[in-house]
């Protein structure tokens, strides 16, 4: 079991429980409840009623997603050890927008909305800090969009799969090990479409495959084209 140093240590530092006082943040953690889960366990699910808590990942990680009208899943992120997720529920305890799932064996915290609101209330510190926090998630969301309506496919794929390589590691793997139709979902792009870049790609030694499994060889040429489009 993690200790609360190493807990609070492995915080991600754009949490916002960062807002909070050192002291709080102990005290929230204390009284949140542990839980484990298995491969595709849900730990929050799109449309429930009731989002009153969040989720730090202590171990594993979570692919955080939505069906859409039209019923596409929809990949927004995935979530490793020390992120927080569900955090917008410690504000206004709303209906849940997305689903978070384990793709690993994980274990995660469920954290209080009620506690954490109480924290905030009485530190206004706290809430200007919270303001900052979602004015520069904002900003962060609306490049993503704007990438999004002017990349081209090749750019679009590079990106998920820069956002998804194991930074621990130094043979260009991914977390996770997604399926071609998991990156399709992450990069906003059919599975058939993803099948012929990564052909592609891996006939000309960008990426390398074993089965499933895919690791990038040229990190740096995705990056170009994940931040520059088709242009490199």
């Amino acid at each position: 079991m993690e200790s609360l140093k190493e807990m609070m240590a492995n915080l991600a530092p754009d949490s916002l429980l960062m807002a909070l006082e050192p002291e709080q943040i102990e005290a929230l953690l204390k009284n949140a409840t542990r839980k484990d889960l298995k491969p595709d366990d849900v730990v929050i699910n799109q449309g429930d009623e009731n989002g009153d808590y969040a989720v730090y990942v202590l171990s594993g990680g979570l692919k955080i997603s939505f069906v859409s009208a039209s019923g596409r899943e929809i990949i927004l992120s995935y979530c490793s050890p020390g992120e927080v997720i569900g955090e917008i529920a410690l504000l206004d305890s709303e209906p849940r927008t997305a689903t978070a799932t384990a793709v690993v064996e994980s274990s995660v915290l469920l954290l209080p909305s009620k506690q954490f609101l109480e924290a905030v209330s009485s530190n206004p510190t706290s809430v200007a800090r919270i303001m900052r926090e979602l004015a520069q998630r904002v900003r962060q969301q609306n490049l993503i969009i704007e990438s999004d309506r002017t990349f081209s496919m090749g750019p679009r794929l590079a990106r998920a799969l820069v956002r998804l390589i194991d930074k621990d590691r130094n043979d260009g793997g991914l977390l996770y090990n997604p399926s071609q139709s998991d990156l399709g979902a992450f990069a906003g792009l059919a599975r058939e479409n993803v099948s012929r870049l990564l052909s592609e790609w891996e006939s000309q030694g960008i990426i390398a495959r074993d089965g499933r499994t895919l690791s990038v060889r040229d990190i740096e040429y995705l990056r170009s084209l994940a931040e520059f489009g088709e242009k490199v």
